[in-house]
């Protein structure tokens, strides 16, 4: 009776452990604020080459600018693209992270996956505000999400939300000018540990 019970729980528990572990997502990276996966697998089980999307900013959020300013940032948007896009390819090929990486255009046959995203919002801070308050207010800052996307079934693999500030975002005085483009390959390298650890 001892026995039967004792391999009942056994073979129970091997049952309960085997769908738990088919059902589970991927844990977060933990490299962005706000992380989704829906993966179940690594990366590189399924995938050999990543699509980099320019990112998007049609419907950002301009804060702290005026209209001379925001001209200014709409101007350094191609810029702040590039940054990201060679920062993030940079990291992933010093750590043979996929075989192809590729920007906005899918080469036929391979198995990829998409990154595409949007800067949400772009906050040219506050000079005074840092001067006078101190250390942590007035940042200048780079919103921005997107998404994971597997090419061939446009399945989402994984979706994220962060804001860049960088170090040089939080305690200096220079303006969103010099500071964007340092943010935006910040985030280019945030995301290069994201996919780094799903992959």
């Amino acid at each position: 009776m001892k026995l039967s019970s004792m391999l009942f729980s056994v073979l129970l528990f091997c049952v309960v452990s085997s769908g738990a572990i088919a059902g589970d997502t991927l844990p977060k990276p933990d490299a962005l604020s706000d992380e989704t996966i829906y993966l179940t697998e690594r990366l590189s089980k399924n995938y050999d080459t990543l699509v980099i999307k320019d990112f998007l900013a049609e419907n950002a959020e301009y804060s702290r600018v005026n209209d001379d300013e925001k001209a200014t940032i709409i101007k350094m948007l191609p810029l702040l693209k590039a940054n990201l896009a060679l920062s993030l390819e940079a990291e992933l090929k010093a750590k043979n992270i996929f075989t192809t990486i590729v920007r906005n255009e899918l080469p036929a046959g391979s198995k990829a996956v998409i990154l595409d995203g949007t800067f949400s919002e772009f906050n040219a801070g506050s000079k005074a505000a840092k001067f006078f308050v101190g250390f942590g207010a007035g940042k200048v800052y780079i919103k921005f999400k997107g998404r994971l996307v597997d090419a061939a079934t446009n399945k989402e693999l994984a979706t994220f939300e962060d804001r860049e500030t960088g170090y040089r975002g939080s305690m200096t005085l220079e303006g969103f000018e010099s500071l964007f483009p340092h943010q935006a390959k910040g985030i280019g390298e945030n995301l290069a540990k994201f996919l780094g650890k799903l992959y």
